[in-house]
């Protein structure tokens, strides 16, 4: 029971990173692989940085080095990292522009679940997360991906993916 809510949390991490997954391949129907990789990455160091900001500003000392030790250097950089984000989202519906806001969940999760869970286990969860996400946006044909109906041996996959978390948490 000790690492019950970690790893709900950890499989809620996952149903994000599915999120991102099938947003990505949205944008990617519009622009390149690599065009909606630096607009995903963009929203995604905009976020880290407000974090570590918001974290500056309340008083946590930030173990960096100057000028990285400053909440301000990370208000600087979230800025220059949302202006990129808007110029690359013209032409792209601007809903996309969340996409990389799941890898800083993500990004943030790891570095928060992994000393509790252990990497396998936090692996595990995640993948669980990532599959349930991606069979339902899968059903859905969501961002303009071709609709992949939900069938028994689908539901198998995921329960013996979960059933993996399980043993792997059993085994720990």
């Amino acid at each position: 029971m000790d690492t019950f809510i970690p790893l709900f949390v950890a499989v809620l991490v996952g149903l994000g990173s599915s999120a991102q997954i099938a947003l990505i391949g949205g944008m990617a129907r519009v622009r390149s692989a690599p065009e909606s990789t630096f607009t995903s990455m963009m929203a995604t160091l905009a976020g880290i940085a407000l974090v570590l900001a918001v974290r500056a500003f309340r008083g946590d000392p930030l173990q960096y080095f100057a000028p990285l030790d400053k909440g301000i250097s990370f208000i600087v950089i979230a800025i220059l990292a949302a202006v990129l984000l808007v110029l690359s989202m013209k032409g792209v519906h601007y809903g996309y522009a969340v996409t990389g806001l799941f890898a800083t969940v993500f990004l943030l999760g790891t570095a928060a679940l992994v000393p509790t869970l252990g990497v396998a286990l936090f692996f595990g969860a995640t993948t669980a997360g990532s599959l349930l996400g991606a069979v339902i946006f899968d059903q859905v044909g969501a961002f303009g991906a071709t609709p992949s109906p939900l069938n028994l041996l689908r539901v198998v996959g995921v329960l013996a993916v979960f059933g993996g978390v399980v043993l792997v948490r059993i085994a720990k």
